[in-house]
């Protein structure tokens, strides 16, 4: 079994095990609105621009509200199981952040963990890679990345004032994403506050 698919179906298991009225880390959510947005996504392509969009993001809402009272959370939850069309093809290479993620907003919310291993870790390694530059180009700055696990440093960018970010791949990754995370950031005091300003959260 696939990362992606490993996170999915614990994902679900714990979404099942906690019901719809649970915390998680999304600001303003219950998991039932997680579960929600996880099967729109998949299911809906018409509530994709309010994903990713201010401007459409009182449809999405919508729809989601709509899909939630018209199925019923557990049927949700089991269909979340299962890709949908919209992923399926690309679901390993779309869905390791996000069910990732989203499992640790739902894990950390209720004091939980897990524990990942080296070949998971090193599975999260290239998607930080890629967010980092993302969040780079409006940085604008120099970024230097060192995992804990295996010491690789990783340089992106140009500077003389340099932020440096440290911590384990999957918490590099939860930090480029805008949540709380075991990540040391350091720097001179301005170059840190735009590298925070910077983080688009997902």
């Amino acid at each position: 079994m696939k990362f992606a698919q490993r996170q999915r179906a614990a994902l679900a298991d714990l979404l099942e095990e906690l019901g719809p009225f649970a915390p998680t880390k999304c600001e303003g959510w219950k998991t039932q609105d997680l579960a929600a947005h996880l099967y729109i996504r998949e299911r809906r392509p018409d509530a994709l621009p309010g994903i990713g969009s201010e401007k459409f993001a009182g449809r999405t809402e919508r729809i989601q509200m709509t899909e939630l009272h018209r199925r019923g959370y557990l049927p949700i939850v089991q269909a979340i199981r299962t890709p949908g069309w919209i992923m399926r093809p690309l679901d390993n290479l779309v869905n390791a952040s996000e069910f990732f993620i989203h499992h640790e907003d739902v894990l950390r919310a209720n004091g939980r963990s897990q524990a990942l291993t080296a070949k998971e870790q090193q599975a999260l390694w290239p998607i930080v890679k890629v967010l980092a530059r993302k969040t780079q180009v409006t940085f604008e700055g120099q970024l230097v990345i060192t995992r804990t696990d295996t010491g690789h440093e990783q340089q992106i960018g140009r500077g003389n004032r340099p932020v440096h970010l440290t911590g384990l791949p999957s918490e590099l990754l939860l930090h480029l994403s805008g949540r709380e995370a075991e990540v040391e950031v350091t720097g001179e005091a301005d170059s840190v506050a735009r590298w925070r300003d910077a983080i688009k959260g997902l």
